[in-house]
């Protein structure tokens, strides 16, 4: 005679009760965790457009032994509603105009200048967010020298920076000083307390 055992296996409503409000939690620290780095990602990205961008023309100056000139456009324009940083190798007489290298910055970041977020480390000014040679927006014309030297248009130096972030978020500033006479680009994030490099 065969007997049969008749227990089910499984899993019992207690047990996946328990296992569902596990995940929930572990996934309620995620979003909260998430919300927190989403916008440093974008201002560490932002940061890294006009940190690039600036070297890359630098380069090309030198590269090339051709002033390169670079222009910041703080209005929004476009269907993306961005913010650019641009360069150009600027043409000798008969040469053929090379084309504009214009980056944008990330989707929600903005070159703002946070409240309460003091100076960088060089100590360039911070009456804007773009502070270059003393004037909102940086002087007319901004160049990298074939030297690497980074000038105005009458070959004064210029210093100055550049401040990032997400709009309203003191925690997501960044900044990139230039230091004219040897046009050194140099990073900052900001700790809440301190510029970082």
């Amino acid at each position: 005679m065969r007997t049969t055992d008749n227990k089910e296996s499984g899993f019992s409503l207690l047990e996946v009760v328990v296992v569902v409000a596990i995940m929930m939690l572990v996934l309620s620290f995620a979003v909260f965790a998430s919300s927190n780095v989403l916008p440093s990602y974008k201002a560490d990205s932002a940061l890294n457009v006009v940190l690039g961008t600036l070297r890359q023309a630098k380069q090309t100056a030198v590269a090339q032994r051709r002033d390169v000139q670079v222009w910041i456009d703080q209005s929004f324009s476009g269907p993306e509603q961005l913010q650019h940083i641009n360069y150009q190798v600027v043409p000798i007489s008969g040469d053929q105009p090379q084309s504009i290298v214009s980056m944008p910055l990330p989707q929600g970041t903005q070159m703002v200048l946070e409240s309460g977020v003091p100076d960088t480390p060089m100590g360039f000014g911070n009456d804007a967010a773009v502070f270059i040679g003393n004037v909102d927006g940086g002087p007319p014309v901004m160049m990298f020298r074939s030297t690497g030297a980074f000038t105005d248009g009458n070959y004064a130096l210029l210093n100055g920076t550049i401040f990032l972030g997400v709009p309203g978020q003191a925690s997501t500033a960044r900044a990139v000083s230039i230091m004219g006479g040897v046009a050194n680009v140099q990073r900052y994030t900001w700790s809440g307390a301190e510029w970082a490099r």
